[in-house]
């Protein structure tokens, strides 16, 4: 009966907080405002974009046209869907299309990464083509939808695909200009010929880091992970933009959001020559992925999508403690309610509940366990694997991670085994 009602607190919040944002726009623009250009949506959107599609939808399918249109809410869009959009097909689980995406010059969040998808994909980014051929990536009739992989209101498609593509190689392979410019800058910055890094990506406060706060973390917490990195003979990239704060200058250590090298080749290169990525609840990680890269991801603020993207990826989430019964609550109190599909921090707030970052020593050992993964040391006993299927096990379809061949970091399960019921 307790948790009947702490989950039905939680999705009347979760729905009011919908619904105070809606008000807040309200406030912010104007009823008329609000109301106006939801009517021009709505006959653009709905109406004429559909009429559209529709009178188009014969010469497409002569063509064999599909217009795929990724969220435009990061890169981590721009990278996982197109990526299992081509291996579905690969895969021979939907008719082959000929692909084309319209990305608007001032809505391209990499130059670079594009390129590469061009192998694949028909890239559009002229202002006037993408404008005349709008419609056409708005409508039920040309659209290829690929927001089903990682965004759906039950479970993702993502694991499904990655989990029967896990043994081919990834789609993308860094270009032979891209690996000498960029190791000839790491060589100017100190690096040999035979060294080699890992990036660390940490979530702050910065432009997109406003929203969502929940899923940013302090940089500092990993600093054991990357002396650790730097112990084994390895270097440690910082990544990030210009908005991240500075970190002490450590051996070994390159703070390279704050380096004149920054680019957006750059961090392509960085990401997919990384021998591994450590990071935290961000879209830079899928770069790697995309590029065959494993990732570790410590700080996960969002449960239902807890399993990461690719196969041989590791995560460990944060803790949700609650101030009123003074304790963590269990993951399967997670899971069964609201918290488990959001980062609203006035969820949190008014719930009297807050996320707890991981700790050094966590995130040291998740990256010391992705070490060993790599360099073929890790053997799971029957007690890592146990503890591995308890926790899956506390997920259904309705979490869009379900399904995921990833796992959670072994050292965490061992840890916190008292919160798996």
């Amino acid at each position: 009966m307790k948790n009947n009602k702490f989950n039905f607190q939680i999705e009347l919040q979760y729905k009011y907080e919908i619904l105070a944002a809606l008000l807040h726009r309200i406030k912010e623009k104007g009823i008329f405002f609000c109301i106006r250009r939801g009517f021009k949506k709505l006959l653009y959107d709905v109406i004429f974009c559909q009429i559209a599609g529709f009178i188009a939808w014969p010469f497409c399918s002569l063509f064999n046209v599909k217009f795929i249109s990724p969220l435009e809410c990061g890169i981590g869009h721009l990278c996982v869907e197109p990526d299992c959009y081509i291996k579905e097909g690969m895969l021979c689980l939907r008719p082959q299309f000929k692909i084309i995406m319209l990305v608007p010059k001032n809505k391209i969040y990499n130059r670079h990464l594009l390129t590469y998808w061009e192998k694949y994909i028909k890239i559009i980014t002229s202002p006037l083509f993408c404008l005349l051929f709008d419609p056409l990536q708005k409508n039920k009739f040309t659209l290829a939808q690929t927001h089903r992989f990682v965004f759906s209101p039950n479970s993702a498609y993502f694991p499904q695909i990655q989990k029967k593509f896990s043994d081919r190689p990834a789609l993308l392979i860094l270009r032979d200009e891209d690996l000498k410019r960029g190791w000839a800058v790491l060589y100017d910055l100190g690096m040999k010929k035979d060294d080699w890094f890992v990036c660390v990506h940490c979530r702050e406060d910065g432009c997109s880091g406003r929203i969502e706060p929940t899923r940013n973390a302090d940089i500092h917490n990993y600093f054991p992970a990357m002396d650790d990195i730097v112990q084994r003979g390895g270097w440690v990239i910082r990544m990030g933009d210009k908005s991240m704060k500075q970190i002490p200058s450590m051996k070994g250590v390159i703070d390279y959001p704050h380096l004149g090298i920054k680019s957006e080749w750059m961090d392509v290169f960085l990401c997919a020559a990384s021998k591994f990525f450590l990071g935290s609840h961000s879209g830079l990680c899928h770069v790697a992925n995309i590029f065959g890269v494993p990732v570790a991801i410590a700080n996960s603020a969002h449960m239902a999508g807890v399993l990461p993207y690719g196969a041989k990826d590791i995560a460990i989430p944060k803790l949700t403690w609650s101030d009123k019964e003074n304790r963590y609550l269990h993951f399967k109190e997670v899971f069964d309610s609201a918290l488990s599909h959001s980062c609203l921090s006035q969820l949190y707030e008014s719930s009297q509940l807050r996320l707890v970052e991981n700790s050094p020593e966590d995130i040291k050992k998740l990256a010391e366990e992705m070490f060993d993964r790599i360099e073929g040391k890790l053997n799971y006993a029957q007690v890592d694997e146990e503890l591995q299927q308890r926790f899956k096990s506390l997920m259904n379809p309705s979490h869009f991670s379900y399904g995921s061949v990833s796992r959670i970091g072994r050292d965490f399960l061992h840890k916190y085994s008292n919160l798996i019921l």
